[in-house]
């Protein structure tokens, strides 16, 4: 009989070797469930998604979710409130606890790992429960689902699929709880478990409706056992308000929708009801089974094929063929869940039926157990050969998703390095950045979801005006990526270097030279000086070396002309790796304000970025000024108009 999670010999029974004693024993069955947590723990941890991709940037479930949490937003329809409100408050607390560990796009995976680590623990427990304590058994039951790809790939990255398969094996355990504790005799223990069924059924509601896939038989389950329970109105009462009760969370979905009408998408509405009606209705999973409900193409490239690619074709046959030994009852809880779900997963094939169908893997892994454990006791040797072939099974499964699942710095993780680059500038706080749309989008999640960013406007180009700017605006940039998306992006404002990827936008000519600036007065016998010059360490450590140049204007100029730098060093050029002289030539401010457009007077900041060998100092540059000839057939040739040798050092 079972005593918590071990397993008594019955008296009179033959004694089993010791092996097969020690595979029930129940403080042994305590240590490996902590072993097992633990080891799932330590595994996504290190595997946390880190950064993202620009696809994951630019749209999707994972990139919704994540502003979901952080803002306390809705989520993609219909919102999943008590998912959302559960990730808001996971964000801000682990930011004082972790935050010195965790980046931001951590913290956010890590709560998907917190419900995946809560539903191995269940999963643990409810094989316990049906192989009587075999605990060897149900540890690598366990760890192998643990290394299943998508169970894994979920569980690190930022979406939900962990917290509905928390809750479908909840309902399970407590279920099989409630089953045991009826026949036991023990009626208020058997109805808080019930009770305890009807909230977390209810929860669902509030997160992946799917998950009530589990209903139906569930129904039948208890009903087969307690035929009476239909005759107590006060107890299907509170199972009734106790299973509606999460849904009260929409009105967090409408509450916060209503506020923030920019959180609405695409689409037209009258009132923020006609929105949360239509919100509520979810559009995008109803197109999905449009094309499910005909019967072409019965069966597509993925489906049913993902299904045994995921969990080997050894546990989907076995975990099939194992629901008998569960029980009558118990398998048909079981297989009636797998049934409906899959008949579902048939009319979804052309949609996400892949992430409907993650909540029926842990019970086909948990019949596979209960099939093993039938067979543990047959012959002496029968446990080390099942205990071999799970160590293979999970050996195997690891090695063959790691390199999927494993989300870690990632190298395709780039999407928020436009961003970087362009904060390494240091724009003035509360200006306007006018970036091309991968730089929008970076900056935004920079600044609303990483907090790196200073109080600034981004707006994708080209808006150069703030939309319900909070401060008053200190001044205006447009990125260098911007300029060439739209080269008639504000071309009537004076544009001055800010850096290796900002450009300051003017009303007015700038006239006066920054104090920051090394004053020089360079002639090259035109009509543009040298004004002064200034050199600092570039924002890209890479680079290593920017240069600022300041040029005045003396009087109107009617030729475009092109700077060349060059460092130098004791009156030697630098030389690349390739033996080569490091030099940069471009108009200035990276080729969008030609001398053409200068006003007389005008000082004119113009920036250079060159990478140097390690250990170089240049301590002065040589600066040529030149122009393109046109050559005749579209060709051109360049004639140089003047060249100096300024001194860097005081």
């Amino acid at each position: 009989m079972m005593t918590g999670v071990g397993w008594t010999q019955p008296a009179g029974a033959p004694r089993l070797a010791r092996s097969v004693d020690l595979s029930h024993e129940p403080r042994w069955a305590r240590r490996a469930g902590w072993a097992v947590v633990i080891l799932a723990a330590l595994l996504y941890g290190l595997t946390l998604d880190s950064g993202l991709r620009p696809d994951e940037l630019q749209g999707g479930d994972l990139i919704t979710h994540q502003y979901a949490q952080v803002q306390a937003r809705p989520s993609n329809a219909p919102g999943y409130p008590l998912y959302t409100m559960g990730g808001w408050l996971w964000f801000r607390l682990t930011g004082p606890l972790f935050g010195w560990a965790l980046n931001p796009v951590q913290r956010l995976s890590s709560y998907s790992a917190l419900w995946a680590v809560l539903a191995l623990a269940v999963l643990y427990r409810l094989i316990l429960l049906v192989t009587r304590g075999n605990w060897p058994l149900a540890a690598l039951s366990t760890l192998f689902y643990a290394v299943t790809y998508f169970f894994w790939y979920y569980s690190v990255t930022t979406e939900q699929y962990t917290s509905v398969i928390l809750q479908t094996l909840l309902m399970g355990w407590l279920a099989f709880r409630w089953d045991e504790q009826t026949a036991a005799g023990q009626p208020e223990r058997a109805d808080a478990s019930l009770l305890w069924l009807a909230l977390v059924a209810g929860s669902c509601l509030a997160n992946l409706a799917t998950a009530l896939f589990i209903l139906p038989p569930l129904i039948g389950f208890i009903l087969s056992r307690q035929p009476g329970l239909l005759r107590r109105p006060g107890m299907l009462a509170r199972l009734a308000g106790l299973g509606l009760l999460p849904a009260a969370s929409y009105a967090y979905v409408y509450l916060r929708g209503a506020a923030h009408p920019e959180w609405w998408g695409q689409g037209q509405w009258s009132s923020a009801w006609a929105w949360f009606v239509d919100f509520m209705t979810t559009h995008q999973g109803r197109d999905e089974l449009a094309p499910g409900l005909t019967l072409s193409h019965f069966f597509t490239g993925e489906y049913p094929a993902l299904i045994w690619g995921e969990l080997t074709a050894v546990v989907l046959v076995g975990g099939l063929a194992g629901l008998w030994a569960l029980g009558r009852r118990r398998g048909a809880l079981i297989g009636g869940t797998l049934a409906i779900t899959f008949v579902f997963c048939w009319v979804d094939r052309f949609g996400n039926w892949y992430q409907v169908i993650m909540p029926a893997y842990p019970l086909l892994v948990l019949g596979f157990a209960a099939g093993l454990n039938v067979l543990w006791n047959r012959r002496p040797w029968l446990p080390y050969l099942i205990l071999a072939g799970l160590v293979i099974l999970v050996g195997y499964r690891f090695a063959l998703s790691l390199p999927r699942a494993n989300q870690s710095w990632r190298p395709e993780d780039i999407a928020l390095e436009p961003g970087w680059a362009i904060l390494s500038d240091r724009p003035q706080p509360d200006s306007v950045v006018i970036a091309d749309y991968p730089e929008w989008l970076a900056l935004g999640y920079l600044g609303q979801v990483w907090g790196a960013a200073p109080p600034i406007y981004a707006q994708p180009v080209c808006q150069p005006e703030p939309r319900q700017a909070a401060r008053p605006v200190t001044g205006v940039y447009l990125t260098r990526r911007a300029a060439l998306a739209d080269p008639g992006c504000l071309a009537e404002r004076h544009r001055y270097a800010a850096g290796t990827n900002l450009i300051r936008l003017e009303t007015a000519p700038n006239q006066e030279l920054p104090a920051s600036a090394r004053p020089a007065a360079v002639d090259f016998g035109l009509p543009l000086t040298l004004a002064g010059f200034e050199v600092r360490p570039a924002a890209d450590p890479r680079l290593g070396w920017l240069l600022s140049l300041y040029w005045r204007a003396n009087t109107t100029m009617p030729v475009d002309y092109t700077i060349s730098v060059r460092p130098l060093e004791r009156g030697a050029a630098l030389l690349d790796a390739e033996g080569q002289p490091i030099l940069q030539d471009h108009q200035p401010v990276w080729n969008t304000y030609p001398t053409s457009r200068w006003a007389p007077g005008e000082i004119v900041r113009d920036d250079y970025e060159l990478l140097l060998p390690a250990q170089a100092a240049p301590d002065s540059i040589r600066v040529l000024v030149y122009r393109a000839v046109p050559d005749g057939a579209q060709g051109q040739h360049f004639v140089n108009l003047g060249e100096a040798v300024v001194t860097l050092q005081p």
